[in-house]
């Protein structure tokens, strides 16, 4: 199952990203607030499907 957690940090809250076989594929910066942190989450959540793949390489 993917899925986004929100983590306590030594100096704040963050959150992460897991796949379904609990590879963690990314993370957020570092918030001062649990609820800036859900709010991020909620954020990648929303805009991940419409984002683009570009190669750089």
């Amino acid at each position: 199952m993917i899925m986004f957690e929100v983590l306590k940090a030594s100096n704040g809250y963050y959150w992460r990203l897991k796949g379904g076989n609990g590879e963690v594929l990314c993370h957020s910066e570092v918030y001062t607030t649990k609820q800036s942190a859900e709010r991020g989450a909620a954020t990648a959540k929303r805009i991940a499907p419409g984002a683009s793949v570009i190669d750089r390489t």
